[in-house]
């Protein structure tokens, strides 16, 4: 689930007014089918989603749009996110297509890069969701759009993961509150542990992700579960 802070979100969204409508090729959403005419109003492109959510988004940093669906489907009663991010200017097609797991996809304007980030889950880290949970938590990874491609800048930044953890934190401070600190308790909240921990080491702070680790993952097979998260990074 995103958790970055709502004003930062607005920031990185557009609207088609704010560009050039010349030489645009025309997405149209309705329900869950997309529709795309080019600029003589002949039908190009359809695609079926799932729960489709579109975002007008500039992640050239060029003031040139990319359009995105940010598509959820429920599996065993879990949300898993994707995201599709198109091309619609001078020509149309699909830049990439992501796996989000249970986060869900948003763009994150960023301050350290001057430049609007799509911010994806890590879905490995989702076999770690405890039916105790009652949010769903991964680790961020910061893709850039670049010359036609998504790249991944998780080197790039940082304080976008502490802002995430800090939610995180909070939220299983907040859980732990008036319950005993043992290994049940971490079990419960392993995956929030895991994004906790990979966020700090995608953020270079590796003395801060042990120390959490050695705080809040009590259970005997911490080596194990390090190793995991080590492998994740």
């Amino acid at each position: 689930m995103t958790r970055i802070l709502g004003f930062l979100l607005l920031g990185a969204v557009v609207g088609l007014g704010q560009f050039s409508r010349r030489n645009i090729f025309e997405p149209k959403l309705e329900n869950s089918k997309l529709t795309v005419a080019d600029t003589t109003g002949k039908t190009i492109f359809e695609k079926h989603f799932s729960e489709p959510v579109e975002l007008f988004v500039d992640l050239s940093d060029r003031s040139e749009i990319q359009y995105l669906i940010r598509d959820k489907k429920s599996v065993n009663g879990i949300p898993k996110y994707f995201a599709f991010v198109y091309c619609i200017t001078d020509s149309f097609y699909l830049i990439d297509s992501l796996y989000s797991g249970v986060y869900e996809p948003a763009p994150f304007y960023s301050d350290e890069l001057k430049r609007t980030l799509l911010l994806t889950g890590n879905p490995d880290i989702d076999s770690l969701y405890s039916p105790f949970e009652h949010e769903y938590f991964s680790p961020i990874n910061c893709m850039q759009y670049e010359d036609g491609s998504l790249y991944n800048v998780n080197d790039l930044v940082y304080d976008v993961y502490l802002q995430e953890n800090e939610q995180v934190i909070s939220f299983i401070e907040s859980s732990w509150s008036g319950s005993a600190k043992d290994c049940s308790t971490s079990t419960e909240m392993k995956s929030a542990v895991a994004a906790v921990y990979v966020n700090y080491l995608n953020a270079g702070e590796k003395v801060l992700a042990h120390q959490f680790l050695n705080d809040y993952y009590l259970c005997p097979d911490k080596e194990s579960f390090k190793s995991f998260l080590d492998s994740q990074f």
